[in-house]
């Protein structure tokens, strides 16, 4: 989809009269009323890239909005923040200006309060532009919904959205996802700093280890099976491909995240994938592979 912003950097040819045939003078960043929908622990795996899914670490939000803004700005886009919703399983008890916190009870998924939320503002045409941070791609309908109604969607994405087609290939959902925003705003774990946990920070590590070891196991399963069905030959040329390449061959992602779907009834999440993959390389990278599975859980 095009993109409905202006060129971040204007050209203009600085020795025509202002008034002549084909002139043009420098645009200023269109100024756009924004509303940001940010899910916590993509923001945090944002923040710590070798976190494991459910072991995030806490997000110190006093900064947040200064930092988006700050992205933003470096990217060309004037966003003026009139609100922050903020979407977590795991209460901080940080309580901040413009932030409002939409908290997942038990059996929700914080994708489904954001997607609701999104249809919403979509409805009403609350705001210019929203900005997502969020990689679940169930929110699919719900953003393309909102770009009819006229609404920019702005993305906080990682930089593995420079490579697209790499990223198609290892991860098409996510590439699918990112492909529908207007923009999209690289973030890098250094541009987050200041949303690093103050030292007297509440601490909640043990619920979220607790939440984060029954996916984990899950997911270990679901990988053990498979692994457990091929053949002597299948995981030899496996474990060269993985000694040669950082990611897994497309074939083997493409079957197992298809497992993995139906073991939890749903499409996993960015982190999770990243969990079934390590599983994987563990597992095949270990000369036993009873050993691998066993040291790995």
């Amino acid at each position: 989809m095009k993109s409905h912003w202006p060129t971040p950097a204007s050209s203009f040819r600085s020795h025509a009269p202002s008034n002549a045939v084909g002139s043009r003078r420098p645009r200023a960043a269109r100024h756009s009323a924004c509303i940001a929908l940010v899910d916590d622990r993509f923001t945090a795996w944002l923040m710590h890239r070798e976190s494991e899914p459910g072991l995030e670490p806490e997000v110190s939000r006093r900064a947040l909005l200064r930092v988006l803004s700050r992205v933003a700005g470096a990217a060309g886009l004037d966003l003026n923040f009139r609100r922050l919703y903020w979407y977590t399983d795991r209460p901080d008890r940080q309580l901040f200006d413009e932030q409002i916190v939409r908290e997942a009870s038990e059996g929700e998924e914080t994708w489904s309060l954001l997607e609701r939320d999104l249809r919403r503002l979509a409805e009403w045409q609350a705001c210019e532009t929203i900005l997502i941070a969020c990689d679940d791609e169930r929110l699919l309908p719900a953003i393309d919904e909102a770009q009819l109604r006229g609404l920019n969607v702005v993305m906080l994405a990682d930089e593995e959205v420079s490579d697209i087609t790499l990223l198609r290939q290892e991860d098409p959902e996510w590439a699918l996802m990112l492909s529908q925003a207007d923009r999209r705003l690289v973030v890098r774990a250094d541009d987050l700093a200041e949303l690093r946990p103050l030292p007297n920070g509440v601490e909640h590590g043990a619920q979220a280890q607790s939440v984060g070891l029954d996916q984990q196991a899950t997911i270990e399963e679901v990988v053990r099976s498979w692994w457990g069905t091929q053949s002597e030959e299948t995981r030899e040329e496996l474990r060269v491909a993985l000694a040669h390449s950082n990611g897994i061959p497309q074939e083997v992602d493409r079957e197992l995240l298809l497992q993995s779907r139906e073991r939890f009834v749903r499409p996993l999440s960015f982190l999770e994938k990243k969990q079934m993959r390590s599983c994987l390389r563990g597992i095949a990278e270990s000369a036993d592979s009873q050993e691998a599975v066993a040291s790995y859980a």
